[in-house]
C-alpha cells in the first residue's frame, strides 16, 4: 500500500511538470476477453501456502545446446504473445491483494482484488479476479504492494518521517511476452544479432525444476520456474 502512495505522490510531482495524459488510469480496469492463463494468489495447493503460482509464465526454451546450433529449440511453457491476457485470482478475497508493475514495457495496476470486486466461485473456491492484456512484448515483472516493504526504512533522525530507498522485498512473479514470428538464436541471447532481426523476449527467463537448467544461460540457476543469476539470486 505505502508503494502505491508513493506513487500518488510521483504524480503530482509529474503534474507540476505537465499534464497527465487523458487516456492515463492509475487503477486499470478489467480486461475483457478470455485469458490464456490464470496467475493464482493467496492460494493452498497440495497442503502448501502460495503467494504467487506460477512464477513465472512464457515460453521456455533450451538455451545450453551443443555449439554451433543455429536455433534454440522451445522447451515448454506457454507462450504469450502481445494482446493475450492473464487472469489474475486472488483466492482469499477477504485479504487485500493487488497486481503493480512499474517499470515493466507497459504498467499493471490493479483494483485491490477484494469483496465485492469480481468475485466468483468455481470448484467450491471462491476469488477476486482481475484481467489484463499485454500490450507488447517484454518481460513483466509484478508484486503485490500489500506484500512485504516497498524498500529499505530510512528513519530522519531529526523529524522521525520514514522514507524508503532500494526496491521492494515482496514476492515477485514474471510474465514473459514474445513479439510475433521472434527468432530464438544465440546471437539473439548474446546481443549480437544482425540489425533488424526480431528476437524472442523470453530465450532464458522461465525454466523447469532443478537447481541448473537447460533453459537457463550458464552463469544462471532455474530457481521456482525462473532463470535467475547465480550469485545474487535475482
Amino acid at each position: 500500500m505505502r508503494a502505491r502512495l508513493l506513487l500518488v505522490f510521483a504524480l503530482h510531482a509529474a503534474a507540476c511538470k505537465g499534464p497527465v495524459p487523458a487516456d492515463f488510469q492509475p487503477v486499470q480496469d478489467s480486461a475483457k476477453g478470455s485469458p490464456r492463463i490464470i496467475a493464482s494468489l493467496n492460494r493452498i495447493i497440495d497442503g502448501r501456502y502460495r503467494t504467487i503460482t506460477p512464477l513465472c509464465i512464457g515460453q521456455r526454451y533450451t538455451v545450453r545446446v551443443p555449439e554451433g546450433t543455429a536455433v534454440f529449440p522451445r522447451s515448454g511453457g506457454l507462450s504469450m504473445l502481445p494482446d493475450q491476457i492473464v487472469e489474475f485470482r486472488n483466492y482469499q478475497p477477504d485479504v487485500a491483494t493487488n497486481i503493480t508493475s512499474l517499470s515493466s514495457p507497459a504498467p499493471l495496476f490493479s483494483p485491490n482484488l477484494v469483496r465485492p470486486y469480481n468475485v466468483t466461485t468455481e470448484s467450491g473456491q471462491t476469488f477476486s479476479y482481475w484481467r489484463y492484456a499485454f500490450p507488447r512484448p517484454g518481460i513483466y515483472e509484478y508484486f503485490d504492494t500489500n506484500m512485504g516493504s516497498p524498500g529499505r526504512e530510512v528513519v530522519d533522525s531529526y523529524y522521525g518521517t520514514v522514507t524508503y530507498v532500494g526496491e521492494s522485498n515482496a514476492p515477485k512473479a514474471v510474465v514473459c511476452v514474445d513479439p510475433p514470428s521472434c527468432q530464438a538464436t544465440p546471437e539473439c541471447l548474446a546481443g549480437t544479432a544482425p540489425e533488424g532481426t526480431v528476437c524472442c523476449t523470453c530465450v532464458g527467463v522461465c525454466c523447469g525444476d532443478g537447481p541448473t537448467d537447460s533453459q537457463c544461460a550458464t552463469d544462471r540457476l532455474c530457481v521456482r520456474g525462473r532463470c535467475v543469476d547465480a550469485e545474487t539470486g535475482e
